[in-house]
């Protein structure tokens, strides 16, 4: 009645039982994987030095792919249930095929395991393979107080292709009755205890088979046990890493550093930075009243840029800046705006016999005009130059004792403690590395005495008070100490106190329109003409510092790029 009232329904339900059987078979496992391990064979010979012979006979079907050969990965390490690992000690590799002739194979090391690449990369393979692996190894045997015992993974359980089936023979040294051995076997994924295979004892030796397919990732591990005193004691070596004493040492080594870096670090840098890195209390205060810059021991006047430096330990664009004013100010190069907002430098011919340039204004002067004799400021690419001035900068304040080391670099240093500081999620380090590390630059007694001076011209060059009104009355002045006031970023102010003394058109400057010049107007046009060149001595740079790919770029640039490969 049910076939005849339903028999749609039937044929449909008696469909789907037989397609659950076909994918429970062994059969169904040959078409469900495009390859598979047909058989896998392991054959092993228990010495009696102790040492294990291993003879692994891998029937691998490719079917219709086409690859170079097979990886085969062997562990060289064992963990006991205290978490101690122990080193075999493996020998003699060998890989050969169905008939005997030796085969093609490297031996790497990786992650506690050996790996057996086999196979020609000049040729490819397809079909049914064999690969017969030998190899001996040490260590493998677990001695106990009433026997010893050989507990060894078979197949592994990392294979990446089924197993169809797997055998093994176990072969004892000696005489030994059948009831003197003992022999347990378990299958599939790892911790797994279920036993689907079948043991037999026979003459000394012992078998062992599946009784169905192991799916990717299972594997057969056996045990076998035989009496003690058959075979020699060779123990595996004991990983120094894991022992008790190692594994203390580490945790102690860890919580030192944990310590350190999270802790004692921040409290140095602040601890360094109170002791070492505040300037030393120069002899002499800070003058209200001071018309000139601080000099060397060699009695040589600081540049306007080097002031600038000196001050706020920093080589920046205001101080190269001041240096293209004082170089055109002294006859080295004029600036022209050849119409609005357009500027030019020219160069002119220099006579001074007695003025010699330092580095850094050679290498900014050099670097402007090189071969030409005028240049627009917007054609100018200067990036490289202007980091070759700066670093000449630190190296001249440096040279002439103001600071023992490059302060730079000694920030450089902190920034970069800071930034890992803050990619390891040590936040209060990477706070104090940023903050304290910009002020650890440290002048000696020299520099801390220049930086005095350099403050009392500043305070000089800023202040309005009419009792120092009489100095506005000498363009010769003015001229003079506008770089250093231009270095301290107070030019406006310093034009400022000028603006009322009939002010003739400099030879080293001509602005757009010429009709009325003053202090403030010169002062004006200059900050135009040098902003300009700011723009173009910096490098082009994006918000994330990736560099333009119109200056510079190149093939393999930029983001994205990679590749293709297979073995």
């Amino acid at each position: 009645m049910f076939w005849y009232d339903g028999g749609m329904f039937g044929q449909r339900l008696f469909s789907l039982v037989v397609l659950l059987i076909l994918f429970a078979s062994p059969v169904f496992a040959r078409h469900v994987s495009a390859e598979q391990i047909s058989q896998f064979q392991a054959d092993y010979e228990i010495h009696s030095d102790g040492s294990v012979g291993v003879r692994e006979t891998i029937i691998y079907d490719f079917g219709a792919s086409e690859r170079h050969g097979i990886l085969r990965n062997i562990p060289y390490t064992k963990t006991n249930s205290d978490g101690q690992k122990f080193i075999l000690a493996f020998a003699d590799f060998s890989v050969a095929d169905h008939s005997g002739s030796l085969m093609q194979f490297t031996q790497t090391k990786e992650s506690d395991e050996y790996i057996l690449k086999i196979g020609d990369p000049n040729r490819l393979v397809n079909g049914v393979q064999t690969y017969v692996i030998s190899y001996n190894v040490r260590g493998g045997i677990s001695y106990f107080s009433d026997h010893d015992e050989l507990y060894w993974n078979v197949t592994g359980n990392s294979s990446t292709v089924p197993v169809l089936a797997v055998k093994s023979s176990i072969t004892l040294p000696g005489n030994i009755t059948e009831n003197d051995i003992k022999v347990v076997c378990f299958t599939g994924y790892s911790l797994s205890r279920e036993s689907d295979c079948d043991t037999a004892v026979a003459r000394g030796a012992v078998s062992v088979q599946t009784r169905n397919f192991l799916p990717a990732q299972a594997g057969l591990t056996i045990v076998v046990g035989f009496p003690k005193g058959i075979v020699a004691v060779v123990e595996p070596q004991t990983d120094p890493l894991t022992t008790p004493l190692a594994r203390m040492l580490i945790i102690t080594v860890i919580i030192i550093a944990v310590t350190v870096w999270y802790i004692l670090l921040p409290l140095y840098i602040i601890w360094r930075w109170y002791t070492y890195g505040r300037d030393p209390r120069p002899s002499i205060g800070t003058a209200s009243v001071w018309f000139d810059a601080p000099k060397t021991k060699t009695h040589r006047r600081l540049l306007a840029a080097e002031v600038g430096t000196l001050t706020d330990e920093t080589a920046d664009m205001r101080d190269i800046i001041a240096t293209i004013v004082d170089l055109a100010r002294r006859g080295y190069l004029r600036i022209v705006e050849t119409k609005k907002n357009d500027f030019t430098f020219e160069k002119m011919s220099h006579d001074q016999k007695n003025d010699i340039l330092e580095p850094f204004e050679k290498t900014l002067y050099e670097g402007i005009f090189s071969s030409l004799k005028s240049v627009r400021i917007k054609n100018l690419t200067l990036a490289a130059v202007i980091s070759q001035v700066k670093d000449q900068l630190y190296e001249s304040l440096v040279q002439n004792r103001f600071f023992n080391k490059n302060p730079n670099s000694t920030r450089t240093i902190y920034s970069v403690l800071g930034v890992f500081a803050f990619m390891t999620m040590n936040f209060p380090l990477g706070i104090v590395a940023l903050v304290f590390g910009r002020a650890m630059p440290r002048k000696t007694i020299d520099g801390a005495q220049a930086g005095a001076v350099s403050r009392s011209l500043k305070q000089f060059l800023a202040s309005q008070d009419e009792k120092l009104q009489f100095q506005a009355k000498n363009q010769l002045f003015f001229e003079k100490l506008l770089p250093y006031a231009v270095a301290f970023g107070v030019e406006k102010i310093w034009a400022m106190r000028f603006r009322d003394i009939d002010l003739k058109q400099p030879d080293w400057y001509q602005g757009y329109d010429s009709a009325s010049v003053n202090s403030i107007n010169l002062v004006s046009s200059l900050n135009r003409s040098l902003t300009n060149f700011s723009s173009v001595a910096t490098p082009t740079r994006s918000s994330s510092g990736f560099s333009s790919g119109f200056s510079g770029g190149s093939s393999g640039g930029g983001g994205g790029g990679g590749g293709t490969s297979s073995w």
